[in-house]
């Protein structure tokens, strides 16, 4: 007979279990399914993409999610994003700096995905979710005169033909994107941009790249603590990231436009050593001989949707939806989005006030971010081997995400069409404004001749950014209220 739930979450990944808990959470009397294909223990470090989190998405997993004591404990504290621009071929202590030099009062982590994805779903578990693991999807009926839709699963590799019936079917399959295929919904924006990534072996810290007498260097971020942050090796058309895991392994990625490298030049992992080599010469050096846990890559990453959401009961989140590219780590923030959005129709619908309009808000809410976001990323590729240009652009772009989507989040206000059209209102022309900043910057990058730098940036030093974040990065605020941050900010 088949399984009969409220909700089935096609995908047991990170947006699928997140959901899943934030529907029990906050809507205890709903059953929920999650199928996912790969069965407990899944691998620590060397499993899924995905390890850093901003602030945004750091409260809806610790305040949403009621997870901020596990987190603490089971994960890293992220010292912010780090960039190191200028002539990687010189020595390391040379390079332009911008970061932090101290852990700031809004905490963001970074995630070691095996561990989350194993604790979610014995967290689910634990809450009353149905897990059917070893289970893979192999397809949806939806159904179309409002009754319940169908998931159809084979249980192990010869397993019979099983099924599930639920009122509402979301699909987190990952780039899978079953129901976008289905429904043939899926785009590809942005630029021709492609990653690879593997996860190293024990503890791989840029302060090692720095000889120890260069004390002044290593004091303006004490006790080592540049490991913690998320740091990018940067340089024309690419960036390079390391990110530590708190299984004490490290993930590094070279992500780059393929305009200016090929993606036949990195796309294996002899190629990628190569690759660094070449391009990173000081981190190649220093991780020669390491032990590659794993190698994976991505060619043009970049989706998009005409559609993820529906009032006939299905919706799409996480890499399922859109996938924004990654630079500003902005795929839990989108998967947050997506999840509110996607529990409260699920609420509405219950209560009966679920509307088309609603479902247009939060469908247009959810592309127009993401399509924004790469765009204004993937702008930058160019530009990435200027230090002055490329620090401003940051600047630029953490103050604007501060100012506008981060209170958002914090404050659930996209959740009401009203209100969300009221703080909107307030942003006034940022959308014109924003685009004249990402052209001045395309411009200033294209004639500037790079000889101007710095030697160190800490951000959370300059006044501006400092009054933003402490102002638009909490919660419980009024609609007045933010309103009224929109206008200062």
């Amino acid at each position: 007979m088949p399984i009969e739930v409220d909700v089935a979450i096609c995908g047991g990944g990170l947006a699928g279990l997140t959901l899943a808990r934030q529907l029990k959470l906050q809507l205890p009397q709903v059953s929920v399914a999650v199928l996912d294909k790969l069965q407990r223990p899944l691998p620590q470090a060397a499993f899924k993409v995905g390890e850093a989190v901003t602030e945004a998405a750091a409260y809806y997993l610790a305040e949403t999610l009621q997870l901020r004591d596990y987190l603490a404990r089971a994960h890293c504290y992220k010292l912010g994003f780090r960039f190191f621009f200028g002539d990687a071929q010189g020595p390391f202590h040379e390079r332009p700096e911008f970061g932090l030099s101290k852990f700031p009062a809004v905490s963001s982590y970074t995630l070691d995905r095996g561990i989350l994805e194993n604790d979610l779903r014995q967290f689910n578990e634990e809450a009353g979710v149905v897990m059917l693991e070893g289970c893979a999807v192999e397809g949806v009926e939806l159904s179309k005169d409002g009754g319940r839709h169908q998931v159809h699963y084979r249980r192990g590799k010869v397993g019979e033909d099983e099924s599930v019936q639920a009122r509402w079917v979301v699909d987190a399959t990952g780039r899978r994107r079953l129901l976008q295929g289905h429904l043939g919904m899926s785009r590809s924006p942005g630029k021709n941009c492609s990653a690879v990534w593997f996860r190293l072996k024990g503890r791989v810290d840029v302060c090692d790249l720095v000889p120890r007498e260069m004390s002044r260097w290593h004091d303006r971020v004490a006790d080592d603590n540049r490991y913690y942050s998320v740091n990018h090796l940067m340089g024309r058309g690419y960036w390079v990231w390391i990110i530590p895991l708190s299984s004490g392994h490290t993930s590094v990625g070279i992500v780059a436009l393929e305009d200016i490298h090929p993606f036949a030049g990195f796309n294996t992992r002899q190629q990628s050593m190569r690759w660094l080599e070449r391009h990173e010469p000081a981190l190649s050096a220093y991780i020669a001989g390491r032990e590659v846990l794993d190698f994976r890559c991505m060619r043009r990453y970049s989706r998009s949707s005409r559609k993820v959401f529906s009032a006939d009961r299905w919706a799409c989140v996480g890499d399922a939806a859109v996938f924004a590219d990654p630079f500003y780590a902005p795929a839990a923030d989108l998967i947050a989005l997506g999840n509110l959005f996607t529990a409260e129709m699920i609420r509405l619908d219950l209560d009966g006030k679920l509307t088309e309009a609603t479902v247009r808000h939060y469908d247009q809410s959810v592309l127009s971010l993401n399509d924004m976001l790469t765009r204004n990323i993937q702008v930058a590729y160019p530009l990435m081997g200027n230090a002055v240009v490329m620090a401003s652009k940051v600047i630029w772009d953490t103050a604007a995400g501060w100012s506008l989507l981060s209170p958002q989040i914090f404050n659930s206000v996209l959740l009401d069409p009203e209100n969300s059209k009221r703080v909107r209102r307030a942003k006034g022309s940022y959308f014109f404004l924003t685009l004249r900043m990402q052209e001045l910057f395309t411009q200033w990058g294209a004639r500037s001749l790079g000889r101007a730098s710095f030697e160190f940036v800490d951000f959370l030093q300059i006044p501006l950014l400092l009054d933003l974040r402490k102002r638009n990065l909490r919660g419980g605020k009024t609609v007045e209220e933010l309103v009224e941050d929109h206008r200062e900010s």
